[in-house]
């Protein structure tokens, strides 16, 4: 069990920031060698994947609002210079690569057309080999795209794709965690105390 978790079950919850790389640190901006982003407030769970269909591109939001779309590419760019962005045909979204320290994961961050919360979904095959079965990881759509928070934690004025890629980046440290152990080590990240 981690210092943050053992702090958390007595009500202290301490700041997480992620490194470009995808690292989620205690240490702030102060003593990391590279750019960090502070993590948002967060809750995992997971159930049916509540992202709607991406067929009607023309009315999505990175089509429609220029100002939007362009505070969350300075926000991707500024936090996360090294995932890749495709923009073209319509579509929209970001992937790149998300290094824990413990592995590193390929991601791909589709914003939705509501702006609603982006979907993340991975190429690795999740879960745990348990005797001769197959667990997959708690938390997890039943589409398999990871549930890196509640929807209502989501807030499209004041988060951006850069938000999700540090929930993602939490979720798989959380998972590399739990690979090893078999125990889920948070159900989030809430307000710093």
């Amino acid at each position: 069990m981690s210092i943050p978790t053992l702090l958390h079950h007595v009500g202290i919850n301490t700041p997480r920031f992620v490194t470009v790389d995808g690292r989620v640190i205690l240490d702030g901006p102060a003593t990391a060698s590279q750019p960090v982003t502070p993590m948002q407030p967060h809750r995992f769970h997971g159930g049916e994947d509540p992202s709607p269909e991406r067929s009607k591109y023309e009315a999505a939001w990175w089509n429609t609002d220029a100002s939007a779309k362009e505070r969350d590419v300075a926000a991707m760019q500024t936090a996360f210079p090294k995932f890749n962005l495709v923009d073209d045909d319509g579509d929209y979204f970001y992937f790149g690569k998300i290094d824990t320290g413990r592995g590193a994961f390929p991601v791909g961050i589709f914003p939705q057309i509501d702006r609603s919360l982006p979907s993340v979904r991975t190429t690795v095959r999740l879960g745990r080999q348990e005797g001769k079965r197959w667990r997959k990881p708690p938390h997890l759509y039943t589409s398999d795209a990871l549930c890196v928070a509640d929807t209502n934690g989501w807030d499209p004025e004041r988060h951006s794709t850069a938000t999700v890629v540090a929930w993602s980046a939490h979720w798989f440290a959380a998972y590399t965690e739990w690979r090893m152990c078999g125990f889920w080590p948070t159900d989030g990240y809430g307000e710093v105390a």
